[in-house]
């Protein structure tokens, strides 16, 4: 798979942190796939800057798991085993449900306003199966969300499970229509606004677990039975 993800030309100092911080949001923005090989001299010409800032920001990024070092320098975005896959949903529901129940007492008229508009412009995208606009909302949506909780410790532990998962989202471009009948972005704005914590997260959880049923069937895991040879 071709590096096709255009960021803006750095300039300011230091480089290492900045081009670590578009990175690390590119991944969880789920720009890249599982599976997918990055090198630090395409890195490098994307960004408009030398090799040693992308080197150390890949370095950092392998020290959180998002990406993987091999042998010949080339780093690959990790395929997950299903094993892991629903280790890492599992932790979803269970943080981003503490999230979302915490920011129904907490969230402003303005912040659910904003969401209202997103979860909008994500009907608009699935219906036309823009998966790059949808995915880049679904990841606005949600975390507008954590935002309102006011727990950054939290938010930091979601978009560490994120920076691992985010990938995986790619896969959702197979049906990208198709998720409409599972998203439950209408239900969490609905509990939010009546300030039900209860029901925001029940409804939060609903969608995550949504989500990951339609990536088990669709996507490819690590751990992936061999297709056999054609006429096996």
């Amino acid at each position: 798979m071709t590096e096709q993800v255009v960021f803006e030309k750095l300039e300011r100092d230091p480089l290492h942190e900045r081009v670590h911080r578009e990175l690390r949001s590119a991944i969880i923005a789920a720009r890249f796939a599982p599976g997918q090989k990055l090198t630090v001299r395409a890195i490098s010409a994307a960004f408009g800057v030398s090799t040693m800032p992308v080197r150390a920001a890949f370095a950092r990024l392998a020290a959180e798991k998002a990406v993987t070092a091999l042998a010949n320098g080339t780093i690959s975005i990790p395929l997950l085993t299903r094993a892991q896959f629903d280790e890492l949903i599992e932790l979803r529901m269970l943080l981003e449900g503490v999230a979302t129940e915490k920011a129904a007492g907490l969230i402003t008229p303005e912040a659910i306003e904003a969401l209202t508009r997103i979860a909008s412009g994500l009907n608009e995208a699935g219906q036309a199966n823009n998966a790059d606009v949808y995915l880049q909302l679904n990841q606005q949506f949600k975390f507008t969300v954590f935002q309102a909780a006011r727990a950054p410790a939290l938010e930091d532990l979601i978009e560490r499970l994120w920076l691992q998962i985010g990938p995986f989202m790619r896969h959702y471009a197979a049906d990208i229509r198709g998720q409409l009948d599972t998203d439950q972005y209408e239900a969490v704005i609905a509990a939010l606004r009546r300030a039900d914590g209860r029901a925001a997260r029940a409804a939060m959880e609903t969608d995550v677990a949504g989500g990951a049923a339609f990536l088990k069937r669709t996507a490819v895991f690590a751990d992936a039975a061999p297709t056999p040879p054609t006429g096996a």
